[in-house]
């Protein structure tokens, strides 16, 4: 007993130096210091390029309206969720912080943990999209503005590509020719990865709106079940490719470990956000004349043209001492130049529609041509477009089809059961 009582106060000792650990790591300078220097908190620490590019935009502001940034990581997702989830209801919370969007952020919206932003909004109403401020709408409030937005297409490796003499595949039957021949050449075809939990839901959302765009839709709100025939079938051609040994082991690292597999041609292609292409290829030593891209075709033709898309979300905290500076910095930031430099800095789609992209490399600018030109339905990124409970239970049961296809019945019963009873204790289906 004496034993058990120690590990108690061990953990609830373990505890409470977590959550205060929380309220020091966000602290900032206080009100009064000069020049004003707001926090930003994200968590894309094991992502160099993010927390540099912050940085340089923290300069930027500084010399345009005369207050600095102080970007603060966190190395892993879970970890910076608790830190957030542990500041946020208190004075120590960042100023600014990275989140997600739609369902992600409307916990926090609910706790009166986030500031509204409405009229910042309204002020730059001729620059964003209506579809966009739909994205960061509850209510009749608007939260938070999107730092950049981001495309899902496929990048290919084109000196493999080349020298096998294959093209980028219009259709799902080129793709999957595609993959055979990388294949049989000693390629795994596509890298994927398990080692956080996150990157389970990329492959599946990609066979859903590659079955029926208006199937994931429901989905995602409630209006379909996954057992339903479609999704069962969409899972069937999910479940041959990983059969088929077209992904790479579950363990390999598709973040950290992506710029030396693909130099060194260990897999032929990968299918992540137009983020991808400098956060990891190139920020990981890949040349970008080797980099293609290409957009997934539909397995099913009668689909259409599909991509997802995601935002990169920035809030502002209510509780936050320095939330006027803060306010200011986000005004700024969703202008032309703000939105601009930063977007150019990343390489990445500005969310500020009047801003230029001539700095974009080629294939992104080619990318959104594509998009543009053959009326492309883009969709919310599942991570954002279903509630949070669900989702991240789903992920969980994604991983487990993963590594084991066989289970396929079982994963989608469990997913059901998973979303009934999110839908049965929520009224807004």
């Amino acid at each position: 007993m004496m034993k058990l009582d120690w590990l108690k106060t061990g953990i609830v000792l373990f505890l409470i130096i977590f959550l205060l650990a929380g309220v020091v790591y966000f602290q900032k300078p206080q009100k009064g210091d000069s020049p004003v220097t707001v926090t930003l908190a994200h968590d894309k620490g094991n992502l160099p390029v993010f927390q540099e590019n912050f940085t340089l935009q923290g300069e930027k502001a500084k010399a345009s309206i005369g207050i600095g940034i102080n970007p603060i990581p966190s190395e892993t997702t879970d970890l910076y969720r608790h830190q957030m989830m542990a500041t946020l209801p208190t004075e120590q919370a960042p100023d600014l912080f990275i989140w997600w969007a739609t369902f992600r952020v409307k916990e926090l919206v609910d706790s009166n943990f986030v500031g509204d932003i409405t009229d910042l909004w309204d002020k730059y109403k001729d620059d964003y999209s209506k579809g966009m401020r739909d994205a960061f709408t509850i209510g009749d409030k608007v939260y938070g503005f999107p730092y950049v937005v981001e495309y899902w297409p496929v990048w290919y490796n084109k000196s493999i590509f080349a020298r096998l003499g294959l093209e980028p595949p219009k259709t799902w039957k080129e793709f999957i020719r595609v993959c055979e021949v990388l294949k049989s050449s000693g390629v795994t075809p596509i890298l994927s990865s398990l080692q956080t939990e996150w990157p389970a839901f990329i492959w599946f959302e990609e066979m859903i709106i590659g079955q029926d765009p208006q199937l994931y839709k429901d989905l995602c709100l409630g209006k379909a079940k996954y057992t339903d025939p479609r999704v069962v079938a969409a899972f069937k051609v999910w479940q041959d490719m990983i059969k088929r040994g077209f992904f790479t082991d579950p363990s390999v690292n598709m973040l950290t470990n992506a710029g030396y597999l693909w130099n060194n041609e260990q897999f032929g292609m990968v299918l992540c956000g137009t983020w991808y292409y400098s956060a990891v290829l190139t920020a990981q030593g890949v040349d970008e004349k080797n980099i293609g891209t290409f957009i997934l075709p539909s397995h099913n033709p009668d689909a259409g043209k599909n991509i997802i898309f995601e935002v990169g979300p920035i809030f502002n905290a209510k509780n936050a001492e320095n939330a006027d500076a803060a306010k200011k910095v986000l005004d700024w930031w969703m202008g032309r130049e703000g939105n601009g430099h930063f977007a150019k800095l990343h390489n990445a789609y500005p969310g500020n529609l009047k801003t230029d992209i001539d700095y974009l490399p080629p294939v992104k600018k080619q990318l959104l041509q594509t998009i543009k030109d053959d009326n492309y339905q883009v969709l919310n990124r599942y991570w954002e477009a279903t509630p949070t409970p669900i989702c991240e239970k789903a992920v969980r049961k994604f991983g487990e089809f993963i590594l084991n296809p066989d289970s396929l019945e079982q994963i989608l019963q469990d997913i059901d059961v998973i979303a009934d009873e999110y839908w049965a204790a929520h009224s807004n289906r």
